[in-house]
């Protein structure tokens, strides 16, 4: 197992690499897939309509590559099809427009923001000369921690080399599986009473979701 890293602006790891060099990660990049010469490729969307086949282009990477093309096309149906059955709360409040937008989501574990007391009075006088009150704001931190849903596991190398020996389609029970707990999570901190602490914010309550 390999673990990628960034420490005092050290990046550690292709995926380190990629996330330090642009500050976001294409998800073409993080997909490579095997060819029929046994070689590396990676599939990228070069803009445009996302429907249309001519708005990716296909090219060698250096990146390690474990699935073939139409085994992560395989994997990609089945989180598409979790993702479009009945839970679909968070997704409603997508399409409605109700989000707001991270810069580098995955480089921010924080989202901070300033509460602002009011300050000053108008006041009225016959010279102009008597002094209202003069205070000042009192500015304080919050913080809205920005944890990543996940759900692990993995495809055994013996399965995988066996469905490719037999012609047998790829089993994607466990990333079914693995989709519909993370989404069912998504539901669960819209609707119910679930929610997320982390940290401490100097000596008031834990920052939470």
């Amino acid at each position: 197992m390999s673990v990628d890293l960034i420490h005092n602006g050290q990046a550690q790891g292709a995926f380190a690499n990629e996330l330090l060099a642009n500050g976001r990660t294409d998800v073409g990049m993080m997909k490579p897939w095997i060819g029929k010469d046994g070689k590396p490729y990676v599939t990228i969307f070069s803009g445009g309509d996302p429907v249309d086949p001519d708005n990716y282009k296909t090219m060698p990477t250096t990146n390690a590559a474990t699935l073939r093309r139409d085994e992560w096309k395989a994997l990609d149906s089945a989180v598409m099809g979790i993702a479009e059955s009945r839970l679909g709360g968070v997704q409603d409040l997508i399409d409605a427009g109700l989000v707001y937008t991270i810069g580098n989501g995955m480089g921010s574990t924080v989202l901070e923001w300033h509460d602002v007391s009011d300050a000053l009075t108008a006041t009225m006088t016959m010279d102009g000369i008597s002094r209202g009150e003069n205070d000042r704001p009192v500015f304080q931190t919050n913080y809205l921690p920005l944890p990543i849903i996940h759900a692990d596991y993995e495809i055994n190398s013996r399965v995988l080399a066996s469905s490719r020996t037999l012609g047998n389609p790829l089993d994607t029970t466990m990333v079914e599986r693995a989709a519909r707990k993370v989404l069912l999570l998504q539901e669960q901190m819209l609707f119910t009473a679930t929610s997320y602490a982390w940290g401490e914010a100097d000596d008031r309550s834990r920052n939470s979701i």
